[in-house]
């Protein structure tokens, strides 16, 4: 009961945690994306968009092996075993020193090559390569902390590194806006950038240390013990498993920009950017609360009976479904209304072209919960197949749209949905409840699908009902949307309110009340 109690107070801090900072950073984030529309041209914002597809490309070289290694902290944490814990963490930061090596190779062997994947460029190859490496600086420094950050992830202080990098962030947030509105400089957005990496990822660093010398420091004459046996077999097996799971999610999500600058140019990529902008900053605000469980699961797993993990994944999946609606109707009924008002028609994308973004959206989005499990469980061994599989599918699927078909931006999205639709839906949950949970997955397959179908019918009405009300002021979206999201939480208690899922979920509001009511 007490591992309950601990679970529950861990997850809801670093839950509570992102939700603010997240908050405040949007507003700082769309600050200094609305002065690049206005200040700077949009093949700039192409470009920035550009550069993030190509760095998350040569992020192969973590391959996901901080991840599993990262699992392998979790019961010497439940033990307080520090001598099993300092020698994992000196695997770990072996293991990083490599890669930071071969990302700094890569990236420089790269750089002088990114200017071929632009169609059209109006910038000189020597610009391309500086910012390019400019940019390459700020990814490069999150890695000499990775496995300090992994650290305080694994023993659910997460809301330790979301302060230190919302404080660091919003640094850097107002010197770029500075940098963009004042001086009109790409290159000054790109070191405010870099040098904000830098000085967050020392902080974090040191703030570990402090926390945990006996994790970080080196003792006097302290002989360290080496990683078991069992532990080391099951850290390699779980690589090979996340290198596969990696490579699949380097190719899936990284490619729609690079697809776009090659063949269409770079002024797609930034009118891309922009919908995916608001869809990743909106979603942060709440995808953060699912993922923030991610090391409770991996407790709740070594503690407690499969049918207690499924009871928990089930209500999990009914608070992820209503952060998927909210969201999915919120950017259904107003997102191409918001960038007419925002950016200008000239970034304004097609109804059909919006309804496919925001249904990838809530298709992906309604995997976290499971992706979580998988994680929290340790089972990357279980995705090697699944991960290859899907990113040969997305590009192949995505390759046929924009070049067979020249759909463009809307030919990215539907190679993206194409792979999660016809290998992850199953795979995923096959994954969890054969090799995790040991059970049948019929219930959560069943409560899946009609939540599912749900948001996909209000979304395809949404975005209809939305066309009669273009051209509306800010204040007058705001106050239909509301109504909309109204509308569409409130039919969807209806149909679900006799779900156990629901009255826990009712239950736990109730006595959260009581506790900040209590006198």
């Amino acid at each position: 009961m007490n591992n309950e109690v601990n679970r529950t107070k861990a997850a809801s801090l670093n839950a509570s945690t992102m939700v603010v900072t997240q908050m405040i950073s949007l507003v700082l984030k769309f600050a200094v994306q609305t002065a690049f529309i206005h200040q700077l041209s949009q093949n700039y914002l192409g470009l920035n968009g550009l550069f993030s597809n190509v760095i998350s490309f040569l992020s192969f070289a973590d391959l996901g092996i901080g991840t599993a290694i990262t699992v392998a902290l979790y019961k010497p944490i439940a033990d307080g075993d520090v001598g099993q814990l300092r020698a994992l963490i000196q695997l770990y930061r072996k293991a990083y020193r490599v890669i930071i090596i071969v990302m700094c190779i890569v990236g420089i062997v790269v750089s002088p090559f990114i200017h071929f994947f632009i169609k059209g460029s109006v910038f000189s190859n020597f610009e391309i390569i500086t910012w390019f490496l400019i940019y390459f600086i700020s990814t490069i420094a999150t890695y000499f902390s990775a496995y300090k950050r992994s650290f305080l992830m694994a023993t659910q202080l997460g809301y330790l590194n979301t302060i230190n990098d919302f404080v660091f962030k919003s640094i850097q947030q107002g010197l770029q806006l500075i940098a963009i509105a004042y001086f009109h400089s790409f290159v000054s957005f790109l070191l405010m950038q870099a040098l904000a990496a830098v000085a967050g990822n020392w902080q974090l660093s040191h703030l570990a240390n402090r926390r945990f010398p006996k994790i970080f420091t080196n003792q006097s004459g302290e002989q360290l013990v080496k990683v078991s046996s069992d532990v080391l077999k099951y850290v390699k097996k779980n690589i090979v498993g996340a290198i596969s799971s990696k490579i699949g999610s380097i190719v899936v999500f990284g490619t729609d920009n690079l697809i776009l600058s090659a063949f269409v140019g770079l002024t797609a990529v930034a009118k891309y950017s922009n919908y995916t902008l608001i869809i990743q900053s909106v979603n942060s605000l709440f995808a953060q609360v699912i993922s923030s469980f991610v090391s409770s699961i991996g407790n709740l797993h070594a503690t407690v009976s499969p049918k207690r993990q499924e009871e928990v994944l089930l209500r999990l999946l009914y608070l992820n479904t209503l952060i998927n609606l909210f969201v999915s109707v919120g950017l259904s009924f107003a997102l191409n209304i918001f960038i007419q008002i925002w950016a200008g028609k000239s970034y304004v994308l097609s109804s059909v072209t919006v309804v496919a973004i925001v249904i990838n959206y809530s298709a992906t989005q309604s995997r976290c919960v499971i992706q979580n499990f998988i994680s929290g469980m340790g089972l990357y061994w279980s995705l090697r197949w699944k991960s290859l599989i899907e990113a040969v599918v997305n590009l192949i699927i995505s390759l046929f749209f924009v070049l067979g078909l020249h759909l463009g931006i809307l030919g990215v999205v539907l190679g993206t949905l194409g792979s999660t639709i016809t290998v992850n839906l199953l795979w995923e949950p096959y994954i969890v409840y054969h090799d995790g949970l040991k059970l049948k997955m019929h219930k959560y397959l069943l409560k899946y699908a009609l939540y599912e179908l749900f948001i996909i019918v209000v979304i395809v009405l949404m975005m209809y009902v939305s066309q009669f009300v273009a051209g509306i002021g800010i204040f007058n979206l705001v106050f239909y949307t509301i109504f909309a999201e109204a509308f569409a939480f409130i039919l969807f208690v209806l149909l679900t309110f006799r779900l156990p899922e629901f009255t826990y979920l009712v239950q736990l509001v109730g006595s959260l009340k009581a506790k900040i009511f209590k006198k």
